[in-house]
């Protein structure tokens, strides 16, 4: 069975049509930034609909398309009526018009964080969805049911509303022992539970293509559309997560490392969320800006740069001509927030260090150097195997420099697969084992990565007790700006 992957990221939508036996046969990209007004960070819904109809118009149209598996970034949130219209836009996850709410509501936060799997926090939904019942009271009213993204998308693919327990456990609304909303969470949020879109399983054949999605597309009604589940545990998944204390690290628009564990576990400053595995969970520390702290810079210091040929070679070659500690410059790359490791904390990013002769170079180093500490500092806290090697994706995994300074920093082998698709590959292994196409995700991703280059990055020895003295003076900085 050919099998369409959808994959909507915070800024662009992919589609990858893989072969039964994992090879890409045809590929397709749309880029959708999210609209700033001020404070505000939100997104159109059209656009990822105009997007898919592209992507799979397209993709149908020069190959045979069996099934649908999407995946998705987690916690933005819009209000649908009872044809699934939006009554708003996205508000997308990393707008912080909930941070008041989350301060408000902080007496709470021990008996949330227990039935949630999470510290009450401006990323996950649940704030963002009170906040839209307080200051647009008539769009609640209207709304039938809240969804993310990849809900609306199978709505409008399959025409079904429902969402999946790894998107459900990014809201504090459902219990992440039960895997079912909480009567007491919606109580603390004063939220409805009718307006939330039921739950399922992630892997789960959640509907089929409508005639009406059919025909504005080319590809056949009844189809089946999967659920795979978040992006960051599609992930996982797709890097080979598969086991209790295996671990990766995406470093995507965010930075995520992301453990699988057997069962919920409360280890503070991490989040426990539902895998995209049936059964399993996942740890996960973030960091709320990775390769967009990255471009960021580009558009701030690299003009001269910016998109010309070569661009990222010629960026990692000057990083690479500053010395490890960049000459002093230290970097806190905390653009959106600390993250998980300190949610209350109104930490922003910061720069230390630096004098007359710093370069840009310097900046750039700083800048891995700083996104790498602050993931080494989160691993630290995970039940991590001692021998197993940290997985990685993401747009920042292709710079071999910050690979070395990651496994420098973490004192762990780093393994880099050449097809760095891992949030698409993910998607598809979970459909080939609901499909009977693979008996398991080991066997669908032995299958697809039969022939996939690895690359392999070991600690410097020298190097660790460097950056283990980084790591603490980083943390003094952080704790002298931002601790009350």
């Amino acid at each position: 069975m050919n099998i369409l992957t959808i994959d909507v990221g915070t800024s662009s939508i992919r589609g990858i049509l893989f072969s039964p036996a994992g090879k890409i046969l045809a590929k397709k990209s749309i880029h959708a930034s999210p609209i700033i007004e001020g404070s505000f960070i939100e997104q159109e819904p059209d656009a990822y609909r105009r997007a898919v109809v592209d992507i799979c118009r397209e993709l149908g149209g020069r190959f045979p398309v069996d099934a649908i598996s999407l995946t998705g970034f987690r916690s933005a949130i819009t209000l649908a009526g009872h044809q699934g219209e939006a009554l708003c836009r996205f508000i997308m996850w990393q707008d912080r018009r909930n941070a008041a709410l989350c301060e408000a509501l902080q007496p709470f936060n021990p008996e949330i964080r227990a039935r949630s799997g999470a510290d009450l926090n401006p990323v996950f939904s649940a704030t963002r969805i009170l906040w839209l019942k307080q200051n647009q009271p008539e769009f609640y009213a209207r709304c039938y049911k809240v969804m993310t993204v990849p809900d609306d998308l199978i709505r409008y693919m399959t025409g079904v509303f429902i969402t999946d327990r790894s998107y459900g456990s990014r809201t504090h609304l459902m219990n992440i022992h039960t895997q079912e909303y909480d009567p007491r969470l919606l109580e603390i949020f004063s939220l409805d539970q009718e307006k939330l879109c039921p739950l399922c399983t992630p892997g789960d054949i959640v509907g089929h293509v409508t005639e009406v999605f059919g025909k504005e597309t080319g590809l056949r009604p009844g189809l089946p559309v999967i659920s795979a589940g978040g992006d960051q545990q599609c992930g996982a998944l797709g890097l080979g997560v598969l086991e209790h204390g295996t671990a990766e690290i995406n470093c995507g628009t965010g930075a995520f490392a992301i453990a699988l564990t057997d069962q919920p576990e409360d280890i503070p400053g991490c989040i426990c969320n539902v895998s995209a595995i049936p059964g399993k969970y996942i740890l996960e520390a973030n960091i709320l800006t990775g390769a967009s702290s990255l471009n960021w810079l580009r558009g701030v210091l690299f003009h001269d740069l910016l998109d010309a040929p070569g661009e990222f070679d010629r960026l990692n070659a000057m990083a690479a001509d500053s010395p490890r500690g960049a000459n002093g410059v230290y970097c806190l790359p905390h653009f959106q927030g600390c993250g998980a490791r300190s949610w209350q904390l109104p930490a922003k990013a910061a720069f230390w260090g630096m004098t007359l002769s710093t370069s840009r170079g310097d900046l750039l180093r700083a800048l891995y150097e700083g996104l790498a500490a602050e993931i080494a500092k989160s691993l630290k806290t995970m039940p991590l195997a001692a021998d197993s090697p940290l997985l990685t994706g993401g747009g920042l995994s292709k710079s071999n420099l910050y690979l070395q300074i990651l496994s420098d920093m973490t004192g762990r082998r780093i393994l880099r697969y050449e097809n760095a698709q891992a949030t698409a590959i993910g998607a598809w292994a979970s459909a080939q084992v609901t499909l009977g196409q693979s008996a398991s995700y080991r066997e669908a991703l032995q299958k697809l990565r039969a022939l996939d280059r690895q690359v392999l990055f070991s600690p410097d020895p020298e190097a660790l007790a460097f950056y283990r003295r980084y790591q603490e003076e980083t943390e003094r900085i952080f704790h002298a700006l931002w601790q009350k």
